[in-house]
């Protein structure tokens, strides 16, 4: 079943689908793809899980300036004028066919939904908490928290979290975030896990109960804060990271593996370069030999960026462990480090238009001024680049983008 998303502000729209105020979409008239009718398909929020199932009831195909009020309606515009309609939708077109103008065709598709799939994750976080209310004695409120790519999260009671693996895929990497609460049962900048069940005796998925935390992310607060209120929270945010690297670990080939996935991932993609780039960023590999010996491993959090790390008062904790891992210690700051051009990258969905990189341009700097430990390695700089170019080029398999490709080149060109 196609899956697909509105685009420009999809979330605020998916609430309109799922309220049944939105029954209706346009999109450019394209001749190769038009809707079928009674097709199926799944609308999807930007975090790419699902909200609805939809059924395509009809469509129309019409000159843009055409468009009537009932159908702006239909398309969620409620009280909001035709003109309004018209001056969004026409901006939009024309950002993605700039021969847009009022005579060109779109195709307007009316839907229906008919399943909601927030509804029906609801009501298994509805049923887990009916399984465990020695620890909730009563459920007074249950919400689902529309984050987490992998796992489906349940607010209760506004003081703990059901997270359910509801991608079975990756129930090893679960496994690995009950480890990690395990070996720090004692830290006090984590939230404290009640329950892990990986049984599935109630239900076919493994699920933890955790501490809800007060605060929000620090996306939401560090865009408000000025320069040294920034510093400041780097500073803590080190203390904390640092106690987490204090484990004892076992050592293993780190150039070799960070080599190897970067070389499999550019001779996959190398379509997408002409000959010149394609052979500089091999040569630019050769490097890696080098920049990538010097080497602290230490058990990692392995996902460090805003959304999973708590700010409360100036207070801070650290969420999400599912994805830790042994490595080197500066692994651990590579995508803090790339927030310095691309702060958007990994914020809440919430307060992405808000975020703008000058807003980042020190935090590499206090990172460095406040965990010592990294001026002791050799090519700090380099290695950056490189765990940078590591990213990009396993998005680059799927994305595909004109921007990830530059950031390829430019990057492996610092390296030579």
């Amino acid at each position: 079943m196609e899956k697909w998303s509105f685009g420009i502000d999809n979330d605020k729209l998916i609430e309109l689908v799922l309220s049944g105020k939105k029954t209706a979409t346009s999109s450019l008239y394209d001749k190769d793809y038009l809707p079928v009718i009674s097709e199926e398909s799944i609308i999807i929020f930007d975090n790419e899980k699902e909200a609805c199932v939809v059924r395509t009831k009809g469509y129309k195909i019409i000159r843009f300036g055409d468009v009537t009020e009932d159908m702006a309606f239909l398309e969620g515009e409620g009280d909001l004028s035709l003109r309004y309609w018209k001056k969004v939708h026409y901006e939009f077109f024309k950002s993605q066919d700039d021969k847009f103008n009022e005579d060109s065709k779109i195709i307007f598709e009316e839907f229906e939904v008919i399943k909601n799939l927030v509804q029906e994750r609801l009501h298994l976080g509805e049923y887990i908490a009916s399984k465990n209310l020695d620890l909730f004695e009563s459920v007074i409120t249950i919400k689902e928290i529309n984050a987490g790519f992998n796992n489906t999260l349940f607010n209760v009671n506004d003081k703990y979290v059901i997270k359910v693996c509801t991608n079975k895929n990756k129930e090893d990497e679960f496994k690995v975030e009950y480890n990690f609460y395990k070996a720090n049962l004692n830290n006090k900048f984590i939230p404290k896990l009640y329950k892990f069940d990986d049984s599935k005796k109630d239900i076919e998925y493994v699920y933890e109960i955790l501490e809800k935390l007060d605060g929000n992310t620090l996306y939401y607060y560090w865009y408000k804060m000025e320069e040294t209120e920034r510093e400041n929270t780097i500073k803590k945010l080190m203390d904390i990271i640092k106690e987490f690297h204090i484990s004892t670990v076992d050592e293993y080939d780190w150039k070799g593996k960070i080599t190897s996935d970067i070389e499999k991932n550019i001779i996959k993609c190398k379509e997408l370069f002409n000959c010149d780039d394609y052979n500089m960023i091999l040569e630019s590999i050769k490097k890696y030999d080098l920049y990538l010996n010097d080497n602290y491993f230490s058990l990692l959090h392995n996902d460090l960026h805003f959304d999973n790390i708590i700010y409360n008062n100036g207070d801070l904790k650290i969420i999400d462990f599912n994805d830790s891992i042994v490595a080197p210690i500066d692994f651990e700051f590579r995508q803090l480090y790339m927030c310095q051009e691309q702060p958007w990258k990994w914020a809440n969905i919430e307060v992405d238009p808000l975020q703008k990189a000058e807003d980042y341009k020190y935090i590499w700097k206090y990172i460095k001024d406040n965990y010592e430990k990294l001026s002791s390695i050799k090519y700090l700089e380099e290695r950056m680049i490189i765990y940078s170019i590591w990213n990009d080029s396993g998005h680059l398999i799927r994305f595909k983008t004109k921007e990830l490709i530059d950031r390829i080149i430019d990057n492996s060109k610092k390296l030579l």
